[in-house]
C-alpha cells in the first residue's frame, strides 16, 4: 500500500476556485481509479489557505495510472496558479 500526502498553500483569492476544481478531481478519482483505497481533499482549521491532499493506493501501478488519467492531468497541472508557495507532496510506506 502507498499513502500520498500533498500539501497546497493556496492564495485566499483563489480558494473558491481551487475547491471547485479539486471537488471535480476527488469524485472522478474515487469513483474512476482503479487501485484507490481513499482520496480526499482536507483543510486545515488552523490556517485556510493550507490544504492537505490524503491518498491510499493499493500499489504504484495504481497510482501511476491515476498521474495519467485525465482527471489529474486537466486539473493538477492548474494547481501552481493558485499556490503560494510549490506543493510539498510525501509519498509514504506503512510499517506497521
Amino acid at each position: 500500500m502507498i499513502k500520498v500526502v500533498a500539501n497546497e498553500y493556496i492564495k485566499a483569492e483563489c480558494v473558491d476556485d481551487f475547491i471547485r476544481m479539486t471537488k471535480d478531481l476527488v469524485e472522478k478519482t474515487n469513483a474512476f481509479d482503479p487501485g484507490c483505497i481513499k482520496y480526499e481533499l482536507c483543510r486545515d482549521m488552523n490556517d485556510p489557505s493550507h490544504f492537505i491532499m490524503l491518498e491510499e493506493w493499493e500499489d504504484q501501478k495504481s497510482l501511476d495510472a491515476h498521474m495519467k488519467a485525465e482527471h489529474f492531468v486537466n486539473n493538477v497541472p492548474k494547481f501552481s496558479a493558485f499556490a503560494i508557495k510549490p506543493a510539498e507532496i510525501a509519498l509514504l510506506e506503512k510499517v506497521h
